[in-house]
């Protein structure tokens, strides 16, 4: 009951601390938020590379087609000095000009003075310094130059223009400077075209993704999440048959297949509780009973008296076995917590193997059981609690003597490997199916008692699996169903060896 309460505890913290709504929330509002963040710094970093790049392809293009136009400028500037056109025809096709290519045109001597312009109302500039460009600008054009850059004239114009030139060669000789100022509102218009494009796909990308990410979540995580929380509950309530549906293999499916096999190991658990309570209760009550019994009956006169000393003997030993099974629980905790200090010293265990087949030697011949001892010499020193490794030894004889039937064979060996001594004891007995090798050491499992004597409280294997533990040791166990079972154990050989 106290161990129920125990396991309500855990769970019902476990299911205090997760709650489902609260996860719900933080997880989805965390999603929500890192999606939305990448999208906006997707679309703002697309936004910035796709302005950049717009610009400079229309920067490009542009100032490739008002070069393009050289041609036709030296054909009309060299018209203009052959005498076959005047100043008025001269302008007035620079004007058609600034109409066709949306630039305003200047002409420039090798002075830099104006020659004609595309605005009539500058036509009086004629003979003036052209300020559109930089005189070391327009001297790099006179000397062969081409010069193409963006920039903002705020005595000229109230826009970024793009300024172009080139010059005027006639007869392989440079006569001038054309210099063209473009404006750029064009591109200003399109960069607005493709920011409402970007901003309107990002708009209905966010609420795509949004659909998108609610029911990823749902169905990936939330969902799953709330399923195991839910059995989590339902098992701290001791409904420990309760498993979790597992539907993927990524993560949250590993989780469920953890928890599913946290709950079959609890359900276990709960199982061999509840038989080594039912067991003990049994052990216990039988040696209380026939004690309880056989005073009474002498205090009452029931029994004889030339009849008390046996039924004293008899509750005396029911006692003894009282004290073993209270001190094999006792060890078995100390064990497990840690309180439970080693005596290390060298000692032989050949000679320990000796002792407990002799003081066994009443159930070997009871059962006729054929013994056969190997040992590495006459004497074998390891290092360890001799004690202890003694009732390893002799919960692993008793064990094989009680699991092998009448006539057996039981072998017990010792070998060197190593720096380890490696101890053996084998049986010809009904052997472990292999669905039970795994729980043989978890406390409180028994073994099926129709293929025993029905003797033990399911505790000695896990004394046996601490100790060795506490000697930091290894201990195995080989076995077939019906071909009996072979245990092995190391301990540290002394120095001496």
């Amino acid at each position: 009951m106290a161990k129920d309460n125990e396991n309500a505890s855990f769970f019902g913290r476990l299911s205090g601390n997760f709650n489902v709504k609260l996860l719900k929330n933080s997880l989805y509002s965390k999603l929500i938020t890192a999606y939305f963040a990448v999208i906006l710094i997707s679309f703002i970093l697309l936004a910035v590379l796709l302005s950049f790049w717009f610009e400079r392809y229309y920067y490009k293009q542009r100032s490739q087609a008002l070069l393009s136009e050289s041609a036709v400028f030296n054909g009309m500037m060299e018209a203009f000095y052959k005498g076959e056109k005047d100043q008025d025809n001269l302008n007035q096709e620079l004007k058609s000009l600034e109409i066709l290519l949306n630039t305003r045109i200047w002409f420039v001597d090798r002075y830099t003075l104006i020659i004609a312009s595309s605005n009539k109302d500058e036509n009086d500039q004629v003979g003036v310094v052209l300020q559109q460009i930089s005189a070391d600008e327009i001297h790099q054009v006179l000397r062969g130059s081409t010069i193409a850059k963006e920039g903002v004239f705020e005595d000229q114009f109230n826009t970024p223009t793009l300024t172009v030139a080139f010059p005027l060669i006639i007869n392989e000789r440079i006569i001038g400077a054309a210099v063209m100022n473009s404006p750029l509102y064009e591109i200003n218009e399109a960069m607005k075209e493709v920011y409402n494009f970007i901003w309107v796909s990002a708009i209905i990308a966010v609420i795509i993704s949004t659909f998108i990410i609610y029911y990823l979540t749902q169905n990936i995580i939330i969902r799953p999440l709330y399923n195991i929380n839910k059995i989590a509950r339902d098992i701290s309530r001791g409904e420990f048959e309760k498993r979790v549906a597992i539907y993927s293999k990524d993560e949250i499916g590993e989780l469920a297949e953890s928890f599913n096999y946290m709950a079959d190991s609890l359900q276990n658990l709960e199982a061999m509780r509840r038989e080594f309570i039912a067991n003990i209760s049994h052990e216990l009550r039988s040696p209380i009973t026939s004690i309880r019994g056989f005073i009474q009956g002498i205090l009452d006169g029931t029994i004889p008296k030339d009849k008390q000393r046996v039924y004293l003997d008899i509750a005396l030993n029911e006692s003894k076995r009282l004290t073993r099974l209270i001190s094999d629980i006792l060890d078995l905790s100390r064990l497990e917590s840690g309180e439970f200090s080693l005596k290390l010293d060298n000692f032989d265990i050949n000679e320990v193997i000796r002792i407990n087949i002799i003081r066994l030697e009443n159930e070997i011949d009871n059962k006729k059981l054929n013994v056969d001892v190997t040992l590495y010499g006459e004497e074998l020193y390891v290092i360890g609690d001799r004690d202890r490794i003694g009732q390893v030894v002799s919960n692993l004889v008793d064990n094989a003597i009680k699991f092998t039937g009448e006539g057996g064979k039981i072998g017990i060996s010792t070998r060197i490997e190593g720096k380890k001594a490696h101890i053996t004891i084998s049986d010809t007995g009904v052997g472990i199916p292999s669905h039970e090798l795994k729980l043989i050491w978890d406390r409180f499992h028994m073994a099926d008692k129709s293929r025993t004597d029905k003797r033990g409280t399911g505790l000695g294997l896990s004394i046996v699996r601490q100790i060795i533990k506490q000697h930091d040791e290894k201990i195995w166990v080989e076995s077939k169903e019906g071909e009996g079972a072979t245990f092995h154990f190391t301990l540290k050989l002394a120095q001496s060896i």
